[in-house]
């Protein structure tokens, strides 16, 4: 399992404002918008700050050059945050994605049990069969998103934590 953090201001992004709305534009995003923008996270709903949060990571991911193929995919036994190819690892990823304010009581990792992670690999084997693709390698990643209350948000990507 290896791990990588990060953060920036709401306001900053790691490519150039072409780039980020090219990006967004290819990930379908929702009404709430470039994620990278500055924005009150705090006035947002826990539903909103959650969808922020996988804004942030499908955009990430896609800058590190990952494909993302889905936002959101669910069937009757769950839900993926985020469907990606990693190209490093050349892997189907199911990516699970928590965000949190600054302060939480429950950090991120400790918000997944053993049963979630093994229904996340169930899902994302179903996710594959469902796409009639073949995929030698699967992994269950976690990002990890926690928000400062200076307007900044700090990313950690957890891999292969199921």
């Amino acid at each position: 399992m290896s791990s990588e953090s990060y953060g920036m201001s709401l306001a900053e992004s790691a490519c150039s404002s072409m780039e980020r709305a090219d990006a967004f534009d290819s990930l379908g995003d929702d009404s709430l918008g470039d994620p990278t923008a500055t924005a009150s996270v705090e006035r947002l709903t826990p539903r909103e700050l959650g969808q922020w949060g996988e804004s942030i990571a499908a955009h990430e991911l896609a800058v590190r050059g990952w494909t993302v193929h889905g936002r959101n995919w669910r069937c009757r036994s769950g839900e993926l945050d985020l469907v990606c190819t990693d190209p490093q690892r050349h892997a189907v990823v199911a990516v699970e994605v928590k965000t949190r304010h600054a302060g939480s009581r429950v950090p991120a990792i400790e918000a997944i049990s053993r049963d979630k992670l093994a229904r996340l690999r169930r899902l994302l084997v179903q996710w594959i069969a469902d796409q009639q693709i073949h995929a030698p390698h699967l992994a269950v990643d976690l990002v990890a998103i926690t928000v400062h209350r200076e307007g900044t948000w700090t990313l950690t990507h957890i891999e292969d934590i199921a």
